[in-house]
């Protein structure tokens, strides 16, 4: 397969390959890292922040840089609200709270630290970017805090069946580390 696209008064505009491959990844796993998408694509540094501000400048990217630490990169035709919850859904733990949420209904917290098996502050962290972003909203009932989703349900089961794939990938990445980590 040829990767010339156009033959223009006698000279070769060739498609650049590289740009593309870093271009179909985000499209791929929207929401994804920095690291991450050198790692996939193979690309050094200076490579793909090249030509990430090449997408960038020409409208292709949506970037969310949070708190100055994470920077995650969308294509620039999903939307805000998917693209936010995408970016909070791909960490596993905040990912397995609001999934257990989903399944379960209505839920206190004592069931959301047994399900997840983290420790209160860890729980209670991942709590508050669902509830940041009004995935979830907190009732008092009684003595307690019950937590339950605050958008409509098919809508975010919708979504979380279309980029499956791309949290699955998370999962393997995360499981690898861990592997790795015991050695």
């Amino acid at each position: 397969m040829s990767n010339i696209i156009s033959i223009h008064s006698g000279f070769k505009k060739e498609k650049n390959s590289i740009q593309e491959k870093i271009f179909q990844a985000i499209v791929k796993f929207p929401g994804i890292r920095y690291r991450e998408l050198m790692r996939i694509t193979g690309c050094s540094n200076g490579v793909l922040t090249y030509h990430l501000n090449k997408l960038d400048n020409s409208g292709r990217l949506k970037i969310n840089r949070i708190n100055k630490r994470v920077t995650r990169y969308y294509y620039s035709q999903i939307s805000d609200s998917e693209s936010q919850i995408l970016g909070v859904l791909r960490q596993k733990t905040t990912r397995n709270i609001f999934i257990y949420i989903l399944d379960n209904g209505p839920c206190n917290f004592n069931s959301l630290l047994t399900s997840v098996n983290k420790v209160q502050s860890t729980v209670s962290w991942h709590l508050n970017r669902l509830k940041e972003i009004n995935l979830i909203k907190m009732k008092k009932q009684e003595d307690f805090n019950i937590y339950e989703i605050a958008m409509d349900k098919s809508y975010l089961e919708d979504l979380l069946f279309r980029y499956k794939d791309t949290l699955l990938q998370d999962d393997m990445v995360e499981n690898y580390l861990e592997m790795m980590d015991e050695f």
